[in-house]
């Protein structure tokens, strides 16, 4: 449903899910993460001893999954997105974005390295898709999902793009950070002021989207471009983990497992569902790391 230039994204969503913890450090938190020498390769070399995983959940009170994963370590490619469950079809306009996001991609793998541009067009191809099939379809109507991706590029960088309120996480030196900016109604509304603290927001603002994917013609991502550092752990996720698990405790699980992906991505769900599991749940896990204090000990 559009609302002046607005999108519902889902029902349920927590008040909180527009706020960022940018930077937040574990204190007192020991190294967990260690390597061998070969680590990563730089300088036009090939990224190597990356590891993925992904885990995804219905939880514990939706009736459907509307969530969609993928990676894929042999195309240093990952993506999370969400389906907008308060619309018929939230799954479908998931599944659509991810398989053409895919798509694009993989044939610009088979040509060469991965170039901004290329993300910029995988998105607008997924917009394309979901936005035909909800056009052609009435029981599809305003059928959307958030979508957040990224892309491990053999010159040692890493692209990130998203759109909507999922998320995607980095740990690094014991810092979590939180790379990408909610486009929703209640993270514009804190930065403007207008809300003095997220647990005052207004029912009327939860699941409220500024932007999303397939609700109209296009659609512009947010996209970055950072470095890589052998360490590096990277979360993606949909609102289904953030909305029941705190900053905090994510950094505790990336920092103790973050070795581990499927370790990982398998206890954050665990969480969020032990915490109630209120929307779905998936997250995937891109990790550099070869061992680690838990990851190598439970692995």
């Amino acid at each position: 449903m559009k609302i002046d230039g607005l999108f519902s994204s889902r029902s349920g969503d927590n008040a909180l899910s527009g706020i960022l913890l940018e930077g937040v450090r574990i204190v007192g938190t020991p190294p967990a993460l260690f390597f061998w020498p070969e680590g990563l390769g730089y300088g036009g070399g090939q990224v190597g001893l990356w590891r993925m995983a992904t885990e995804t959940h219905v939880g514990q009170v939706r009736g459907r999954n509307e969530d969609c994963v993928f990676c894929d370590e042999a195309l240093g490619i990952a993506i999370v997105a969400d389906g907008m469950g308060g619309h018929a079809g939230g799954h479908v306009a998931a599944r659509l974005a991810v398989d053409a996001w895919v798509a694009h991609l993989r044939a610009r793998v088979a040509e060469g390295e991965i170039r901004e541009r290329d993300v910029q067009v995988a998105v607008a191809e997924a917009n394309r898709a979901v936005f035909s099939m909800a056009s052609s379809d009435p029981g599809l109507r305003s059928m959307g999902t958030t979508l957040v991706a990224v892309c491990l590029r053999a010159d040692g960088t890493l692209l990130t793009c998203h759109v909507g309120d999922s998320r995607i996480y980095r740990w690094r030196d014991e810092v979590l950070t939180c790379l990408t900016r909610d486009h929703s109604v209640l993270r514009e509304q804190c930065d403007a002021g207008m809300i003095s603290s997220p647990s005052r927001a207004g029912a009327a603002l939860r699941g409220l989207l500024t932007r999303a994917v397939g609700v109209a013609a296009t659609v512009v991502p947010d996209l970055t471009v950072s470095g890589i550092h052998e360490g590096d752990v990277y979360l993606l996720c949909s609102d289904g983990l953030t909305e029941m698990l705190p900053d905090a405790e994510i950094a505790e699980v990336l920092g103790a497992l973050g070795a581990n992906p499927r370790l990982a991505a398998e206890h954050l769900v665990d969480l969020a569902n032990d915490r109630g599991g209120v929307d779905n749940i998936s997250v995937v896990i891109v990790s550099s790391c070869t061992s680690g204090r838990l990851g190598a000990e439970l692995g």
